[in-house]
This record gives structure tokens, sequence and C-alpha cells, in this order.
């Protein structure tokens, strides 16, 4: 009687000069390929100008943008402490009255999803940066930037959304305010 490894061999010939672990390791990849488990892509995140910001995202933005140049510290959530990037998030929203998760991945769940082509000055996007590390995420503003505190060692700044590195990590938006 033939074992399966032997079955599969005889069946698909090709196969017997290929080591089954390296043809495992093929599929997979191609299968994963362009996968993210969140639906972002790496096209840019929209083109043309972005509408203006409404009077409750515009004192969002300008409470995140006290806080750049602030240093990161994980679990951060005030400008003495520094911030990490919820924290910041968190932050700036409760200055405004806006009540909502403190950790990335529960903002994720927070208001409602926001396509790509229409996110504007006051949503919230996230990235994917670390594998085993929770989301990044970051205050849109109107000049198609985002505020957020990156990782440890750097401080609060506005990043392109369009720089390629976060177009490639980026999984979603969000939409906090009506």
């Amino acid at each position: 009687m033939m074992d399966r490894g032997a079955e599969f061999a005889s069946r698909f010939p090709v196969c017997r000069a290929v080591p089954l672990f390296f043809l495992l390791v093929v599929l997979c990849m191609g299968g994963c390929a362009g996968f993210t488990p969140f639906g972002g892509n790496a096209a840019p995140i929209a083109t043309g100008p972005l509408p203006p910001a409404t009077k409750r995202a515009a004192a969002v933005i300008a409470t995140a943008r006290s806080a750049l140049g602030r240093p990161y510290a994980w679990g951060g959530e005030t400008p003495t402490q520094g911030f990490d990037c919820s924290g910041l998030v968190w932050w700036a929203f409760a200055k405004n009255g806006v009540r909502m998760p403190r950790v990335s991945w529960q903002q994720y769940g927070a208001g409602r999803f926001v396509d790509k082509r229409d996110i504007r000055p006051g949503d919230l996007v996230f990235y994917r940066v670390l594998t085993g590390k929770s989301l990044h995420v970051g205050i849109v503003t109107e000049k198609r930037t985002f505020i957020h505190s990156p990782r440890s060692g750097k401080h609060v700044m506005e990043s392109d959304m369009n720089n390629p590195f976060w177009r490639e990590h980026y999984v979603g938006a969000r939409r906090i305010l009506p």
C-alpha cells in the first residue's frame, strides 16, 4: 500500500523534485499576497482637496496640534506624560467633549467606517505597522496629513497620508464626529 506522500508524488511527477515544505510555503505566499485583513491597500488616500473641517473637527485637530513635539510615551495620554498613538487620539477628542475607547483596536470599532476616497478632516486613520502590535492610529487634518504619536524615541508629529510607507500599511478609517 502506498503512503499519501508517495501517492501525491506519483500523481504529480513535477512535485518529486520540489520539497513539500517549499511547495507549501509558495502556496501560502501566493494565497496571501495582497491580502489585508482590514481591506486596505497601497492606493493613494484621495486626490484633490479635502472638504473643509467642520467646526468640531477643527477643534479636535487644533487640540491634537497643541501636542506637536510632545514625546511618545507608551500608555501616555496627557501632554505632561507624553502620548502613545491612541492616547493622543483619546485625549484630543475628550478635550472636545467626545467620549471614545482608549486603545486603538477598540477605536477601530468606534464611529462608522469611512471609505478611503471619503476621508475628511477629523476622521481617524489606522495602520498596521508591526506584527503583534495593536493598530496605529492618527487624526486626519485638512492638509491630507494625520497627527499621531509614532513610536518610542519619536514625538507627536504630522505625517503625509500618501507617503509610500503609510499607504502600504493603511488598514482603514473611521468617522467619530457626526
